[in-house]
């Protein structure tokens, strides 16, 4: 049996929740491009990874929400990230309190409960169980920020409605839905071999920043684990100058190891 979400579970249980997230326009729109719905492969990932090399960092102030089975809540997050690097994310049920922070590094991740001082820590391939982020490597910074392409060297199938192009793989196990106007994927799903849902990552609510269309929400889900983390970006700043990644814990704190055996 799988074990729920470390962090995802303490979240829960922490009840109180943040403020909402104060509403916001987006940006409107634009027009579909002429040469739609016939764009070729090639020139649809282009258009989606134009200008998106330039993004090598973020920070983010969030609304985060949570929903696993038996439990749900709200609370406010600061996620920092560089690309191809590491992740820093702190949560806050509000009032300036911090109750759980983690870091996740290109091999390991760190998740500290600050109320029972407990360090979690273990190898990056056991992470997605203790954390709220089910994804790992370069495709966390890229998913964040709603940057997710499809990949050159897949004979993807295309198609095409009035307002998008699906993009499918010859197995059939993922699909990317993709928005022309802004030139960003609106929905990724993944499935496995019985044709079963087992991701699904959704951006929503485009608005320009440094001459870029990015989400304002991104929902990442795992339909069999019935779990959902749900984020707001409240503020992102691309590209800062200085980004911290200070990863303090109490001197007394326990720690404990996660192996093989604590995930199943």
């Amino acid at each position: 049996m799988r074990h729920p979400s470390l962090l995802l579970a303490l979240l829960c249980a922490l009840v109180l929740l943040a403020g909402c997230a104060g509403t916001r326009e987006v940006a409107e729109r634009p027009d579909l491009p002429s040469a739609f719905p016939s764009h070729t492969l090639a020139q649809i990932r282009q258009n989606i990874v134009g200008g998106t090399d330039t993004l090598r960092a973020f920070e983010g102030k969030t609304s985060l929400s949570v929903d696993t089975p038996g439990r749900g809540g709200s609370f406010g997050a600061t996620i920092r990230q560089r690309r191809g690097d590491s992740l820093y994310l702190s949560i806050s049920p509000g009032l300036g309190i911090e109750a759980a922070r983690a870091l996740i590094t290109p091999d390991s991740f760190f998740v500290y409960d600050r109320i029972k001082k407990r360090l979690y820590y273990g190898n990056l391939a056991y992470a997605d169980q203790y954390l709220p982020l089910p994804l790992d490597g370069d495709d966390i910074f890229q998913s964040l920020l709603g940057i997710l392409a499809p990949d050159d060297f897949t004979d993807w199938q295309i198609e095409a409605d009035a307002n998008y192009y699906y993009l499918r793989d010859p197995a059939d196990t993922q699909l990317y839905v993709i928005d022309p106007a802004f030139w960003r994927v609106v929905r990724y799903e993944a499935f496995d071999g019985a044709g079963e849902m087992i991701e699904q990552r959704l951006f929503s609510e485009f608005d320009s920043m440094e001459g870029l269309f990015l989400p304002r929400r991104v929902v990442l889900r795992r339909p069999l684990d019935q779990t959902t983390a749900s984020l707001y970006y409240r503020r992102l700043d691309l590209n800062p100058a200085e980004l911290a990644f200070a990863f303090r814990i109490s001197d007394d704190a326990e720690r404990i190891l996660v192996d093989e055996q604590q995930t199943h």
